[in-house]
């Protein structure tokens, strides 16, 4: 397809905040390429999206992002349907709960091939149409990329190297013309949000780990919000976004002051022991 419209590859589009970002790009102008595991899902969200921003492009492709041939086939197929390559958006992620000594090898493993490798490749395989068009990367980070609350199991760890991963590759792409951003939100609004994890706590973790953030006292973000934040991102072309905004300075006075920082976090993180069963 010859499109004058930029285009957008959006990973883990097929629901929740990926499907907010991708409606919010549509209706920013973008053709937008969705991607995602379950291509029945994937079908209905196209067509949702298709419906919802007239006029809009959108096309998708079902496949597995952690695994390098389905990478390969999915930028085979983008490249079948696109001449051209604006802005990738690394959206696909895995949260946890647990402490830190109860962590696998194989759990911490399993968190960095979701939500590192997967922005890892799709954006080697982006990057040479990328440097073509002077691009963008954004990748979805969250408030545990910045802080390393209680209770997180292995999702701070993992959200910290798509951090660091971030900051090298613009450091490196800079002056190839490439922007590599990150994203970082709160606790997203969903369903679920309250009942998510409760049948995978373990019993040394309070019942306040179960909540959003695990038990932080902030407020659920609405994705259409953090969607927006993702666009001004790519558009604006800025280095690092961190929602809700009040909380840059939060974490910028824990990263001076450790013991503050460790202080800070305390507070505004509960630890109510469990109720006996």
């Amino acid at each position: 397809m010859n499109s004058v419209r930029r285009v957008a590859f959006i990973t883990g589009a097929s629901s929740g905040l990926g499907k907010a970002i991708a409606e919010c790009f549509l209706h920013a102008g973008f053709a937008v390429f969705i991607v995602g595991r379950d291509a029945d899902r994937l079908r209905s969200a196209a067509m949702e999206l298709e419906s919802s921003a007239t006029g809009g492009v959108i096309r998708f492709a079902a496949g597995d992002v952690s695994e390098p041939d389905d990478v390969e086939s999915l930028f085979r197929e983008f490249c079948q349907d696109f001449d051209r390559f604006d802005v990738l958006v690394n959206c696909v992620g895995a949260s946890d709960r647990g402490l830190v000594e109860e962590l696998t090898p194989s759990r911490l493993e399993e968190l960095m091939r979701i939500n590192v490798h997967t922005a890892l490749l799709c954006s080697r395989a982006a990057l040479p149409m990328l440097r073509s068009s002077g691009g963008v990367i954004v990748n979805v980070g969250s408030l545990a990329s910045k802080v390393g609350a209680r209770y997180l199991g292995g999702y701070a760890l993992a959200k910290h190297a798509l951090a660091a991963m971030t900051q090298q590759m613009r450091l490196e792409l800079r002056d190839e013309g490439v922007h590599v951003g990150i994203v970082c939100p709160g606790p997203i609004r969903r369903a679920d949000s309250e009942t998510r994890y409760q049948q995978r706590m373990s019993e040394s973790l309070p019942e306040s780990a179960a909540a959003p953030a695990a038990g932080a006292k902030i407020k659920g973000l609405d994705p259409s919000v953090v969607a927006q934040q993702v666009l001004r991102c790519a558009e604006r072309r800025i280095p690092e976004i961190i929602l809700p905004r009040r909380l840059r300075w939060f974490i910028t006075i824990g990263n001076a002051f450790p013991r503050l920082g460790d202080w800070l976090l305390l507070r505004f993180t509960s630890s109510n022991p469990k109720s006996p069963s």
